[in-house]
């Protein structure tokens, strides 16, 4: 009884007794037709219409029925793809002809004749196709990798338009969805257990079809599980890794490193937890997946035709870059954090004559490490979310934004009245190389000489001449270098908005100009497409530097280079930004086709969430009570039971406690060979089969009920010494293991 003689036991079970029935082919073949049929009809449906989908579903379920006979065959490999090639060769050739022959489209016009050239050819090419993927994994299991990547793409290729956080795309498929008030990313997440659930198919080889269909039931049920988790706790967030500005929450490790104070000592307490990177050869492939939503309240057209979401900033000079401040004596016009009430900044700029009181609601769909407004925040209030499946927070903010032009800004002296030495010390301290300061004495030096001492314009033309010098890229090389804004300024000119911003940071202030570096999001005006509603996306993600003008505040003097060695950022989807707004509006939203009535729709749909949230849960549960008061009664019927019927119930309730432990009768295998089998685990077992044999065939002796308590007391014991106590355990606690009971 010990665990090499448990280890057999286990491995006997595993094998198929000597009577079992062999394994069934069809089983295998049937699965392989419902995988095949429905990924063709996956592959197909984005691509043409009805008929042919239907045609490749058809001929995808028949190659496969037909690629099981042809393995069987002695054709070889090499052979049969020979052959599949020709027929796809002939398939091609017949197509072309239907198409270009004039009687077809005459006879069933020429619609009808595309329909059923196209319904031939690619059902036909489906059958030839499937005839030869299903032949070689047949004969080379190691080729079943090409079956799952089918079904993977399949249903990949089907649902690739709604990637990137396209929830109003395909369609055909989201539209009847967000008509009803429905999220698509809920059916999009059972697209994706549905291909888990015919990837198993593909990879399933039972010999029995109610295995087949319980190990399906369980991987069904793990997958819904994890669906309703989902669900549950919240819709996954987009992508938080790429963002190199630091804006959204957990994306650099800045949060839990140590504050850089001013030339390395800390003079504040407010928290640095945001920090602008260096990168080299910086990737943004996930960059066009939606961050946020803004809705205008007011129509406001912004002078330089740029919309600026400013979020942080970085004045605090650390030696080799700006970070941000600690001290709260400066940049007070930063929101830190998200507010429970309402909030009014400490430091606002003047809202009469160059700037205009605007409204925004700002809706974000990942964390953000603080909020942002549209230039310089005046008044945050938190307000209800409309849709908190979809929307982390939601909060309206009054913005002053300046409302004239750069060039009317001349005349206003740089800094503040009210600061001190220090606060202008602060803003104005830069790196000592001197070929900062070099650079940005010729670069005025071009101005006319009534303007080489304004502030405004000594900002604009330092900023202009990094965008026409300066080339924009992502794949920069500077983030190794000791000052990666001076390796960039005086080397290649080559890099992404963090090195312009920090380039036209330090030579603004090496000629005595307050400034900073300011982080946010940035969109042209035309990405409203004449709507109130502003879709930004990590593309939009922006650091610019700012000058302070006495009278005027913090303002945007942004490097715009003029080339550019990456594509620049793809306008929003018109009808994705439509529905966003709408939702953020707390409407209802509607496809623009509306002609359809979707009432049917919408009161099935109210159907099916009953059915799934409240009817399934709760006949789950039943079934559960059930399992367990039947087990529970097979258990105690031995004490309850008359002595003819004893023998019998108690040979049944340690058929169950065997069931538990995995250990159960194969088809075809006779009691007497079972107990055999079991011999070296429970000896006693063979003694109850005994009993229980002579009771059900007629035995004349009529068996004591204190013999049989006492072999079911032995193999009790016996099963204790040679099965562990966590199977023990486990078994007791799964409410179904007596249906396997043989």
């Amino acid at each position: 009884m010990d665990k090499s003689s448990l280890q057999t036991v286990r491995e006997t079970n595993t094998r198929v007794g000597r009577n079992s029935p062999a394994k069934r082919p069809w089983l295998t073949t049937l699965l392989a037709v419902i995988v095949y049929s429905i990924s063709g009809a996956a592959i197909s449906y984005p691509q043409t219409i009805l008929p042919v989908t239907v045609a490749v579903s058809i001929g995808s379920g028949i190659g496969v029925a037909i690629g099981h006979l042809v393995a069987r065959s002695r054709l070889r490999l090499v052979a049969i793809a020979a052959l599949v090639g020709f027929g796809l060769l002939c398939i091609a050739t017949a197509h072309r002809v239907l198409l270009d022959t004039v009687w077809l489209a005459a006879a069933i016009g020429p619609n009808a004749a595309l329909a059923w050239s196209d319904t031939f050819a690619f059902g036909g090419a489906a059958l030839l196709c499937a005839i030869g993927l299903r032949t070689s994994t047949l004969r080379f299991r190691v080729l079943s990798v090409f079956e799952v990547a089918l079904v993977s793409l399949a249903f990949a290729e089907l649902l690739v338009a709604h990637r990137n956080g396209a929830i109003n795309r395909p369609f055909e498929i989201a539209d009847p969805i967000i008509a009803v008030g429905g999220d698509p990313t809920t059916v999009f997440l059972l697209f994706g257990v549905g291909t888990a659930l015919l990837i198993d198919l593909m990879l399933l080889h039972e010999r029995s079809l109610i295995r087949s269909l319980i190990h399906l039931s369980i991987v069904a049920v793990v997958l819904l599980s994890t669906l309703y988790t989902t669900t549950a706790i919240g819709l996954p967030q987009p992508p938080t890794s790429l963002d190199h500005l630091g804006l959204r929450q957990g994306d650099t490790p800045a949060a839990k490193k140590k504050p850089e104070g001013h030339m390395g000592q800390n003079r504040g307490r407010r928290r640095n937890d945001q920090e602008l990177m260096f990168r080299d050869d910086y990737q943004s492939s996930a960059n066009r997946v939606p961050l946020s939503v803004v809705l205008l309240h007011d129509d406001f057209s912004p002078p330089t035709g740029v919309y600026y979401f400013r979020q942080s900033a970085f004045s605090q000079y650390n030696g080799r870059r700006l970070v941000a401040s600690v001290g709260t004596e400066f940049d007070r016009d930063i929101i830190e954090s998200f507010p429970s009430t309402q909030l009014n900044m400490p430091e606002v700029p003047n809202l009469l004559g160059e700037r205009a009181t605007l409204d925004t609601t700002v809706a974000l769909l990942a964390d953000h490490k603080r909020p942002f407004a549209l230039e310089s925040p005046v008044v945050l209030q938190p307000v209800s979310n409309p849709d908190p499946g979809r929307f982390r927070r939601v909060y309206r903010i009054t913005s002053a934004s300046l409302s004239i032009d750069l060039f009317s800004l001349f005349g206003h002296n740089a800094g503040s009245r009210a600061w001190n030495v220090e606060q202008f010390n602060h803003y104005k301290q830069a790196p000592e190389d001197p070929r900062y300061h070099e650079l940005a004495k010729r670069i005025i030096a071009r101005l006319r000489p009534e303007l080489k001492s304004d502030p405004m314009a000594q900002a604009l033309a330092i900023s202009g001449w990094l965008s026409r010098e300066g080339v924009y890229s992502l794949r920069s090389r500077h983030a190794h270098a000791p000052d990666p804004t001076a390796d960039f300024l005086f080397g290649d000119k080559t890099g992404y908005c963090v090195h312009f911003a920090h380039a036209a940071a330090f030579l603004m202030r090496s000629i005595g100009l307050p400034t900073r570096i300011a982080a946010g999001y940035v969109v042209e005006e035309s990405a409203r497409r004449g709507g109130s509603t502003i879709v930004l996306t990590g593309e939009n993600s922006h650091a610019w530097p700012e000058i302070f003008l006495d009278g005027v505040g913090w303002v945007m003097v942004d490097v715009i280079p003029e080339r550019s060695l990456d594509p620049p950022p793809q306008p929003p989807d018109p009808d994705l930004q439509r529905l966003l707004g709408e939702m953020v509006r707390g409407q209802r939203p509607l496809p623009y086709a509306s002609g359809r009535s979707f009432e049917p729709m919408i009161k099935y749909a109210g159907y099916l969430s009953v059915f799934f949230g409240q009817i399934v849960p709760f006949l789950l549960l039943l079934a559960i009570f059930v399992f367990y008061i039947v087990k529970i009664f097979r258990r105690v019927m031995p004490r309850l039971s008359s002595s003819e019927r004893l023998p019998r119930v108690v040979y049944r309730a340690e058929l169950d406690r065997l069931s538990e432990l995995l250990i159960r009768r194969d088809y075809g295998e006779s009691r007497e060979r079972f107990a055999l089998r079991l011999r070296c685990i429970t000896p006693s077992f063979a003694d109850l089969t005994r009993l229980h044999l002579r009771a059900v065939f007629g035995g004349k002796r009529e068996i004591a009920r204190l013999e049989l308590q006492t072999i079911t007391t032995r193999i009790h014991q016996e099963l204790r010494t040679s099965v562990p106590r966590w199977r023990r355990i486990t078994g007791v606690i799964i409410p179904w293991s007596w249906l396997m009971s043989r």
